[in-house]
């Protein structure tokens, strides 16, 4: 196979001055992405650039929230930042609050919903922030294989939809 041959896999902008070039373009389209680090340490922030710099009401994105705290505490929060577009709020960007779900329900629920809300949107871009919440919660009833399994069929989702 030469090199025109081969298939290009088309990758996604973060909106972050640098980080693309660093990535070879930016994030590949239907990755499944974790990003990792210390409380505080500007994950949601993160994600919420890349989500607004790919959002379009044709491709929107679904950002499924399971924190304690509303969705309207962490916008307010982030209408700081350039970013950060109102006008996308509810057309090219979503929030679904998943904390009840979560809090009252097993791994496969959660599951359940996340996959409900993507097959209703078809979203170009998923975040589930936090997942170490959702890690939490099956580390206090689910045993390791089921938390494993829940991360697996999640990822499997995701990507192949």
């Amino acid at each position: 196979m030469s090199v025109q041959d081969k298939v290009r896999i088309r990758t996604l902008p973060t909106g972050v001055p640098g980080l693309d070039e660093i990535l070879g373009g930016g994030l590949p389209e239907f990755s499944f992405n974790i990003i990792a680090g210390a409380p505080g340490g500007g994950k949601t922030t993160l994600a919420h650039q890349i989500m607004f710099a790919n959002a379009t009401p044709e491709r929107p994105a679904l950002y499924f929230t399971v924190l304690g705290e509303p969705a309207i505490k962490m916008l307010r929060y982030q209408q700081q930042f350039e970013f950060f577009d109102q006008t996308k709020l509810n057309t090219s960007v979503r929030f679904v609050n998943l904390s009840q779900v979560v809090l009252d329900h097993d791994l496969n629920a959660v599951l359940e919903e996340i996959v409900k809300e993507v097959e209703a949107a078809s979203p170009g871009i998923v975040v589930v922030d936090s997942f170490r919440t959702v890690v939490r919660k099956a580390q206090s009833g689910a045993s390791n294989s089921e938390l494993q399994g829940f991360i697996q069929r999640l990822a499997l989702q995701l990507t192949s939809w």
